[in-house]
């Protein structure tokens, strides 16, 4: 996988972590434990930090960056959807899903076990409240998450922690 040092400061990752080879980490990148990172997820730790803690995945094609000096925080258990967009600083609450393809701008907050919708676009420093369910482009509450809704993301992630112990066990590249 493509790890950079940048200016010194060097990826981090967390016991049980995987990392795919085509993803790229640069700089100031800390991954916890038993995350899963897909192909092709851009992980840029040049001017602020990435932090992506125990749990949580970054799926394919997602990208995540931070402005100079700032942190963009995925915390734990959280999921970041295919070719999803997440820029610093911002915080991505426990046990959240950001959908795929959908953009979180600099400033924003996402409460724990909430949920921004597939293709949403979250403007800059807004906030969606814990067990929110956010929508559109710009992204509005909806409705509340309810408990089937937050055990399907639970068991999501679940998922994807798993995924993560399987690939690191059984991915073997076949032809360059």
């Amino acid at each position: 996988m493509p790890l950079y040092d940048f200016e010194g400061k060097k990826p981090v990752i967390g016991k049980d972590s995987f990392v795919h080879p085509q993803a790229v980490l640069i700089g100031e990148v800390v991954i916890g434990k038993n995350c899963y990172i897909g192909a092709g997820a851009v992980l840029r730790g040049d001017y602020g930090k990435i932090i992506v803690e125990n749990g949580s995945n970054i799926q394919d094609n997602a990208t995540l960056h931070a402005e100079p000096g700032t942190e963009a925080v995925v915390s734990e258990n959280a999921l970041i959807g295919h070719a999803a967009i997440v820029h610093g600083p911002c915080n991505i609450g426990q046990n959240s899903v950001i959908g795929m393809g959908s953009v979180v701008n600099t400033g924003c907050q996402i409460g724990p076990e909430s949920l921004l919708a597939a293709g949403s676009v979250l403007p800059p420093n807004k906030t969606v409240p814990s067990r929110k369910i956010a929508m559109g482009n710009p992204a509005r509450i909806v409705k509340d998450l309810d408990e089937n809704m937050l055990n399907y993301n639970k068991a999501a992630v679940k998922i994807y922690q798993d995924l993560a112990e399987r690939y690191l066990k059984g991915l073997k590249l076949i032809k360059e």
